[in-house]
């Protein structure tokens, strides 16, 4: 699980990421936590990273918490966001942010924990994998990470977080993948994780970490419509959580 902390007190982001690390041990639970000291650096960060769980502090610089999480939106549309803050007075302000919660500074342990045990509870993830022929090895490579896939002559690449050139054939990860709703094929032997697509515009399919990938001509305005429709369904299944 990957977590991102935004606050630009640096003494409340450490407390935070350890008392992150400590509920994980007690729910054995994997997770990653990335430290921000403001929102342009974490902005950039999202470009290529996917948090599950984002907790931002509202009073910081410009761009202030809220700035952040609207723009985040755009990139992330379906990860949990969490505000820090030391008043309720921006909350009217923040909803259009699409907040899991609001958490009051100084953090309440108890809360914190609460909130924590609903993330599990709401968002619970089930884990689809691929298992991955590589060499003389098999190599897990989770749905979530996967970004996008190609053929490449007798070889498939599978960019996740590496990149993978295997001896395997397209329709079989096309059977693999196709039940799942964030894969979709946008040409012949393309393959791409909607989650990571960026724009499809003028006939090109632009992922989050600037690889291009021409859409088949016919298709460009379904393509472009399930894009679209996505992206609404997973605002819209956010909305219906909180």
């Amino acid at each position: 699980m990957k977590i991102a902390i935004i606050d630009d007190e640096k003494t409340e982001g450490i407390n935070l990421n350890k008392i992150l690390e400590h509920w994980a041990n007690e729910n054995y639970l994997d997770i990653s936590c990335d430290y921000f000291s403001n929102g342009k650096d974490f902005l950039i960060a999202v470009n290529s990273i996917l948090y599950d769980i984002v907790f931002m502090d509202i009073y910081m610089k410009e761009p202030n918490g809220i700035q952040t999480a609207i723009q985040m939106r755009q990139k992330c549309p379906n990860c949990c966001l969490i505000f820090l803050t030391s008043s309720q007075e921006h909350m009217l302000e923040a909803f259009p942010c699409h907040a899991f919660d609001y958490l009051l500074k100084p953090l309440d342990y108890k809360r914190l924990i609460q909130t924590l045990s609903d993330f599990l509870r709401i968002f619970p993830e089930e884990q689809h994998y691929l298992n991955l022929p590589f060499g003389k090895q098999t190599v897990p490579i989770l749905y979530s990470h996967l970004e996008y896939v190609f053929t490449d002559s007798n070889y498939c690449i599978v960019q996740a977080r590496e990149t993978y050139r295997c001896r395997i054939p397209f329709h079989k990860l096309k059977t693999l993948l196709e039940e799942d709703e964030r894969f979709c094929i946008i040409n012949r032997g393309i393959i791409v994780n909607l989650d990571y697509v960026e724009t499809m515009e003028d006939f090109v399919c632009w992922m989050k970490n600037g690889t291009s990938f021409p859409i088949n001509t016919r298709k460009n305005a379904e393509l472009k419509q399930l894009l679209i429709t996505y992206r609404f369904n997973i605002r819209r299944k956010l909305l219906l959580r909180r």
